[in-house]
Formats: structure tokens, sequence, C-alpha cells
């Protein structure tokens, strides 16, 4: 068990962290996005038998960065780094901070004492560690401080002290919740899509999410120290295919954000029903890569089950409603189902509008 008690250092870190909260963004659009590839320069990382965690972390960062200005452009791109350069925690957050990022997600490796005795994906979220196998991720991570010439921006916070990260158990951000969605996103793509052994969403206190004003996740790829997965992500195959995980998780994330916020782009005209034209709501429950039969068994139980395809994914959707309200009905009932991620989705003359675009045809 970690003991509890706050030291000077929480007491100070309270203090900074009543005016962190008014920096907090409130856009309802995803407009920018942070991405950090972790460690650099003189700070290489955890190492394997032929490759350097800074190495890997820059690799998929800059395909997923890639991928987004390709298939997302309204959204800006920026990088903590786009080179093998060494950049203070601090830095990190602060370049998040200064361009009013929407998303932070910072990109690293794993690795254990005993090599090939863990495997597998995690997404951390900013929060308590609560059990000694976070803590020791986020102390490893952290320790990144130790290579700076100053630390003063961390009040004296000792990375390897346990007490030190006692006080993170208080400091839940304000993003905590689309933090969790984002990083739930991110895990089933690894696992789900891609296959990857699950190690799930954690919490734990790392330094370069503390002072971020945004929702962000930092991303455990894989271990470096395990012969397979450090083959795996030294790939170019591998690479690509986490980097495509990272995308497809912060697109979903993307658009199921701005539909609950009602600021979807205009309607997309190639987004047809199959179904007769329409205008209406409907809750969109799955997607798939490739096309399946609406009486496919794995929608058992699913009531008025129907497709559309856009940017080459088939998205399933469920029923046809005049009100918002009704629609969400339906979307309680398909959670319960199990599909969590099901949310609501609108139509205007069978093309795909915002719920605001829909209300307002309704009342033609």
């Amino acid at each position: 068990m970690i003991e509890r008690k706050i030291s000077r250092f929480g007491v100070f870190f309270l203090i900074f962290l009543l005016p962190l909260c008014a920096l907090a963004q409130k856009g309802e659009k995803i407009q920018t996005i942070v991405i950090d590839a972790g460690h650099g320069g003189k700070d290489t990382g955890a190492l394997g038998k032929v490759s350097k965690e800074k190495d890997l972390n820059l690799a998929v960062a800059l395909k997923f960065g890639a991928y987004i200005e390709e298939n997302l452009p309204d959204v800006k791109v920026i990088y903590t780094r786009k080179t093998d350069k060494f950049i203070e925690l601090s830095e990190r957050a602060a370049i998040a901070n200064r361009n009013n990022a929407d998303v932070f997600v910072s990109i690293h490796c794993n690795s254990t004492g005993t090599p090939n005795s863990a495997h597998g994906a995690e997404t951390f979220v900013m929060g308590e560690s609560k059990n000694d196998k976070n803590l020791e991720v986020a102390k490893k991570e952290n320790a990144a401080i130790l290579l700076e010439d100053n630390t003063d921006a961390y009040d004296n916070f000792d990375p390897n002290s346990t007490e030190a990260y006692i006080i993170f158990s208080l400091t839940q951000s304000l993003y905590q919740n689309q933090s969790l969605d984002l990083a739930g996103k991110v895990q089933n793509q690894f696992t789900q899509k891609l296959g990857r052994h699950d190690r799930g969403v954690q919490q734990a206190g790392f330094l370069v999410l503390w002072k971020t004003s945004m929702p962000s996740i930092l991303v455990e790829l894989g271990f470096i120290n395990h012969a397979k997965e450090e083959q795996f992500l030294n790939s170019e195959k591998g690479q690509t295919q986490m980097a495509l995980s990272l995308y497809r998780a912060f697109e979903e994330y993307k658009r199921e954000f701005e539909a609950e916020n009602h600021t979807s782009s205009q309607p997309v005209t190639e987004e047809k029903l199959s179904a007769p034209s329409g205008t209406y709501f409907t809750v969109q429950f799955a997607s798939r890569d490739k096309k399946v039969a609406s009486t496919d068994k794995t929608f058992s139980g699913v009531k008025e089950v129907d497709v559309y395809e856009y940017n080459g994914a088939f998205r399933y959707v469920s029923g046809k409603f005049t009100s918002k309200d009704a629609a969400t009905k339906r979307q309680t009932e398909l959670r319960n189902l199990g599909y969590k991620d099901a949310f609501v989705v609108a139509f205007v003359n069978g093309e795909r509008a915002t719920i605001k675009q829909a209300e307002e045809a309704l009342k033609k």
C-alpha cells in the first residue's frame, strides 16, 4: 500500500492548480492536436536489443500526424519534436497550452526489469497510481526531468519518491472523462482491431500530462525489451499499424465529440443511406472496414439495422426518429446491449447533417 500523506510539495501543488483550471479550453470543435514523441536527444528512453525508445516513439508520432494531415485537413497538427531532440517535460505541455490544443497525445514504449516478462499496449490518463505497476511506469517516464538543467518548474519533485506521487490523486483533470473516452478508443483500436495484447486503460501521475489544459493521454505502444514486440515496433509494418490505430481512435473521438456538440461540418454528399432519403435522427453503433449484412448475427438484438459508407468504412445505424429524444432512447438501448460508443447522428434529405440542421429542417 502507498502511504497517504501530503508533503509541502502537495500544498504548493494545490495552490498552483487553481489558476491552471482557469486555463482549460472550452472549444466545441477539435481543431488542434499536439503529438508528443516521448524522450529524444540525450534522453534515449528505454532500450531494446536493437532499438531505442526515442526513435520508435518519433517514427510512430510522425506517421500518426501524417494520417491526420492527409485525412482531416480541418485539424492542425503540432509536434513537440520532429527530430531527435531533447524537450523538457514541462515544455511539452507548454507547447500544447500555448497553441490552445484540443487534444494532447504523448507516445512511448514500455520496458521491464526482466526482458520478455511482459507485453502488450496500454494507455494512461492523469490520475492516481492505483497500483505498484502503474507507479513504476510513471517513475520511469518522469525520470526524464533528471536530465533537465532546471527543475524549478516541478517544485523539486523527486520522480523516485513514492510520497511525491500521492498528490496526483488530488489532481483529477477537468477533462478526465474525455481523456478516458479517447484512451478507451485507442485501446480498442490496438486490441480489438489490431490484435495487440490488452493491458487496459490506466491512471498514473505523469508530469508530461500534469499541466496540460485539454484532454490528454499517454500511450505505451508495447514493450521494447520483449523480443517479438520490439521486432514489431521496429518494423515499418508495425509502426504503420500502430499509427493508423491512433488515427482511427482520434478520428472517432473527434467525430463523436463534434456530433454531440452540434458542430459537425456541412453535410457530406457521399454519406448516403441505403434506405430511402428523408430527414430524421438515427443511432450509429458500429463501424466496419468491410461491409457485412445488416442481418449479420453480430448485430443480434439490434432493431432496424441500416448502413452507410463514410471515409472508407461502413457505419451501422439503428432506427429512424423525428426527434432527438426518441433517438436518445434507442442510444440507451444499444449501450445496454454492449455498444458503449453508440451515438446519435442526423440526416437531412438522406445526407449526413448536424443535429442542429436536422432539428431546423424538421421545424419547417
